[in-house]
């Protein structure tokens, strides 16, 4: 959602300022959604970090030999290993990221506001500041999370520590790299995903205005 009021009179197309955002809803459909989407695709995470960090002599040396060898020794939860810790953590990671880019939006389109630019241009550009903003928060709290979860999946494989849940991770870690070890890979997590969420986000905002403006003349002619 847009945090400009933009309307198209000719489809009721309207955008909710975030003051007037319903914000229980706002964060339970987009906490929802999310925890979808990593339940249905966690088992790929799960799957690829194995053979990452496979040996050469590793028996698992493709993605139906790794899902094949936890669906016999663990079955389905092997699949999910680590997920509790995702899930405890990847929340309130993404209401941060939702409330940033919101925030951030307000300021931005307001700041492009006075700017000789088209519509499309201006929402591009707030939409691009929010949405490089708001990834930069929110790899504050995903990149601790990755860390643990990625030790929690290969715990036991090819050598690998085992250990018994997040908790004990975290712990670990922080004992023998202290908080400089749960944020290995920051710098370059940011420097992937931030502008990747620039991108689609400043997308994002000016296709939108483009669709509302020529949809119109599409349905008429």
């Amino acid at each position: 959602m847009d945090s400009a009021t933009q309307t198209n009179p000719a489809f009721g197309q309207a955008e909710v300022n975030w003051d007037k955002l319903d914000k229980t809803k706002f964060y339970t459909v987009g906490a929802g959604l999310f925890t979808g989407l990593t339940v249905a695709l966690y088992p790929v995470s799960v799957v690829k970090t194995r053979l990452q960090v496979a040996s050469k002599d590793a028996v698992e040396r493709n993605a139906l030999s790794v899902i094949k060898g936890l669906l016999k020794s663990e079955g389905i939860p092997g699949l999910y290993r680590g997920f509790g810790t995702v899930i405890t953590g990847a929340v309130p990671a993404r209401i941060i990221f939702l409330t940033a880019l919101e925030t951030t939006k307000i300021a931005a389109f307001k700041a492009v506001e006075p700017l000789s630019l088209s519509e499309p241009a201006k929402a591009a550009v707030a939409n691009g500041v929010a949405g490089m903003t708001s990834s930069l928060f929110a790899q504050a709290v995903f990149v601790p999370i990755d860390v643990v979860s990625q030790k929690l999946m290969v715990q036991g494989y090819a050598g690998h520590t085992a250990y018994s849940g997040g908790l004990d991770v975290a712990r670990k870690i922080l004992k023998s790299d202290g908080v400089r070890g749960l944020y290995r890979g920051f710098g370059l997590s940011v420097v992937t995903y931030s502008p990747s969420s620039a991108v689609w986000w400043a997308s994002y905002g000016s296709s939108q205005r483009v669709i509302w403006r020529y949809l119109p003349l599409i349905c008429q002619s």
